[in-house]
């Protein structure tokens, strides 16, 4: 009964981690998908498999950033990494105010392609963040200060429906 009981735990331990795997790997795959894609399906999943897609996300994007020597991938991810910052209010707030940065700028560096990748939309959205700036409570912040601005902005609020 013992040797039955461990073997069903163990099973059940093992069960639980290939999930957390495969979901990750899922969302990792996600990425290579284009944008416009990626976001339908991100509106489609629950709020756990959308944070799961948006972590993953953020992860992508940071190793982007640090290929380009923007931003180490550690500062990039300590920046984001709060225990009271959803990932998926990040990208959120990411695309809002690249949204509204296109309606006031004539040209940018990075032009958001929503046919590529959803890991390089998210880097030029990133990209536009870091050197055009995000403005705060009529302030403008540029480079390293930006990122951490949004996520001043994103910390301690309850996580955003994507309705």
């Amino acid at each position: 009964m013992e040797t039955f009981l461990i073997v069903a735990v163990i099973t059940v331990v093992l069960f639980l981690f290939m999930k957390g795997l495969f979901s990750f790997k899922n969302a990792t795959q996600l990425t290579l998908r284009p944008f416009n894609e990626w976001i339908a399906l991100a509106k489609g999943k629950n709020k756990k498999e959308r944070e799961v897609m948006s972590h993953t996300i953020l992860l992508e994007t940071g190793s982007l950033l640090e290929k380009a020597n923007i931003i180490s991938q550690r500062e990039f991810e300590k920046i984001f990494s709060g225990s009271s910052i959803y990932a998926s209010d990040v990208i959120i707030l990411t695309l809002i105010t690249t949204h509204i940065q296109d309606h006031f700028s004539e040209s940018s560096e990075f032009p958001l392609n929503e046919s590529k990748q959803a890991r390089i939309y998210f880097y030029n959205c990133f990209c536009r963040l870091y050197f055009e700036g995000f403005y705060s409570e009529s302030s403008i912040y540029k480079g390293k200060d930006s990122l951490i601005a949004m996520a001043r902005y994103a910390n301690d609020k309850e996580q955003q429906p994507w309705d």
